[in-house]
């Protein structure tokens, strides 16, 4: 009984606690709504008699530019409030003045003082809550589409207010430059182009801007050799973490320096590329610092190319996911190429063999002295298949990234005529790069990835990916989400864009186990579109992916 007031008390304390970080949400809304009043006061007609009252003290002109910053006022409100719904601390400031330029000018307006009272009492109650907005302002951050959309319709509605309000008024161009008078509409005309051109202002601004993306650029030398110590020596990481040694994307790490993740910024999605790698004891803080770090720049986290086990944590997180393919995973330590389902493994290895070819994989470090070799085949593959380098979800020749793991080669005669590059993890290891000469045996893939396995196997390496199969395992049921619909479709029928089907069989030959991968996003982020942007960020842009643009 004695610790029922204690209890009480502590419960009282979450609860104001509760209401207090409510504090920005609620004064976004109210902010908004007094914007709103002030464009629909704007846009209507003032009392004739209050009007009266005002041209005997106030000039014309001055009411007149009084009624078209009262409606500018009315404007900002609305577009802070989502400064405000964000803890922006200069959104704060900036409702603070807005709110007492709007009271001052309702005033010089039309004596409208309910108007100026309201406003003066939402100030009044904003300033004490200063300590509420804490996060540090961003003057160049755009709109969300949910606010982008509403401010539109809002302003959009008060033009039509105005245009109603006004029906009986004959146009002339004589309206654009009238002062008061008998008549208000020709203020009204001037206000709704200044509403109308600062809506298309900040509408294009925010549909084209990309929040954070110049601060968020790729990682510098001594960040990515910071992530190859922390991936050498890390207890969890997927093959894939090897790709931020690229240099083409940037690193975010947890305190310790001991995990890291990489990701871009394109547009409003921040796209985090597979999954985290350090200490699985740190994965979960780090995924929240990555969110939230995107939401403070206005943006989406996007978590792409990630497997079951993150499920739980991403869901923790109240991300929507979606299924984007299956990977080819090889259980290495029980490989074969006996059997009759092998035959046209065994047939491959023996020509190579046959012709001459020979394989060997090299350690870390001897890529660059190869590099005139390497490049040779690299440029004959791309000639010979009308293409270009890729970027973020796979490698590149770029002889530095080469250099730091294995590199699996063929020889013929002596000279190279295939090559891959290999990502090794605890337990697993995948191929990446992978080049052929047009010279290179008939069969040369087959015999390149069946030798690999069998290194990995003789390595004591569990695991080896043979990559990802875009869109594969996607069904297309009636109750099915339409994102896996459309994918299927794709996958199906979607031959002569991509050889998605033709990937998948290629790889079934290996008779490897398909495990799925997702991709993952808050709920009101449009995941069609965040894989759109995985697909350009890859191909270099929407040249790159739609093969306009060779070399």
């Amino acid at each position: 009984m004695p610790r029922r007031p204690d209890h009480a008390l502590r419960l009282l304390r979450r609860l104001l606690g509760l209401g207090y970080e409510l504090t920005p949400q609620l004064f976004a809304v109210v902010a908004f709504a007094a914007g709103a009043l002030m464009l629909a006061s704007a846009v209507t007609p003032e009392l004739d008699g209050r009007l009266r009252q005002l041209t005997g003290v106030v000039s014309p002109l001055l009411i007149d530019l009084s009624h078209l910053v009262a409606s500018i006022a009315g404007f900002l409100l609305m577009l802070l409030s989502a400064g405000l719904w964000r803890r922006r601390r200069g959104a704060y400031w900036a409702a603070l003045a807005v709110l007492g330029v709007g009271a001052v000018f309702s005033v010089l307006k039309g004596l409208d003082w309910a108007e100026s009272i309201d406003l003066i009492l939402v100030a009044a109650l904003l300033a004490p809550c200063r300590s509420a907005f804490i996060r540090r302002s961003r003057l160049s951050e755009p709109l969300r589409p949910s606010w982008l959309l509403l401010l539109i319709a809002v302003v959009g509605a008060m033009l039509w207010l105005g245009f109603f309000a006004y029906r009986d008024v004959a146009y002339s161009d004589e309206l654009w430059w009238r002062f008061i008078g008998d008549r208000q509409a020709s203020g009204f005309l001037r206000a709704g182009l200044a509403l109308a051109v600062l809506t298309l202002v900040v509408a294009g601004r925010s549909l084209l801007s990309s929040p954070g993306a110049h601060e968020h650029g790729p990682a510098g030398p001594e960040e990515i050799a910071r992530a190859r110590t922390a991936l050498e020596a890390a207890g969890e990481a997927t093959p894939e973490a090897w790709l931020a040694m690229l240099g083409d994307k940037a690193l975010l790490f947890s305190p310790s320096g001991r995990s890291f993740l990489a990701y871009r910024v394109r547009g409003r999605r921040w796209i985090v590329m597979g999954e985290p790698a350090g200490a699985p004891e740190e994965r979960q803080d780090l995924l929240w610092a990555f969110a939230e770090m995107a939401d403070s720049y206005g943006g989406a986290p996007v978590f792409y190319s990630v497997g079951e086990a993150m499920l739980g944590e991403l869901a923790t997180m109240g991300l929507a996911v979606r299924k984007v393919g299956e990977t080819a995973v090889v259980d290495a330590a029980t490989f074969s190429i006996e059997g009759k389902s092998k035959q046209n493994l065994r047939t491959a290895l023996n020509r190579a063999e046959r012709e001459g070819g020979s394989f060997e994989v090299l350690p870390p470090g001897s890529a660059r002295p190869l590099e005139a070799e390497l490049r040779a085949v690299s440029e004959a593959w791309l000639s010979l298949h009308n293409g270009e380098e890729k970027a973020f979800s796979m490698g590149r020749f770029d002889i530095g990234y080469l250099d730091l793991t294995p590199l699996a080669v063929i020889r013929e005669g002596g000279r190279i005529v295939a090559f891959a590059n290999l990502l090794v993890t605890p337990g697993e290891a995948a191929v990446d790069l992978m080049r052929h000469s047009p010279e290179a045996p008939h069969g040369v893939m087959d015999y390149l990835f069946t030798r690999c396995i069998q290194w990995a196997k003789a390595e004591g390496i569990a695991r080896f990916d043979l990559g990802m199969a875009p869109l594969a395992g996607l069904e297309d049921r009636r109750l099915a989400p339409v994102f896996a619909r459309v994918g299927a479709l794709v996958f199906e029928e979607g031959g002569a864009l991509y050889g998605f089907q033709g990937l998948r069989s290629y790889k079934a030959k290996f008779a490897p186990r398909w495990t799925p991968r997702f991709i993952a996003a808050p709920a009101s982020t449009p995941l069609p579109l965040a894989l759109l942007d995985v697909a350009l960020l890859t191909s270099g842009g929407w040249l790159g992916m739609l093969g306009l643009r060779k070399g």
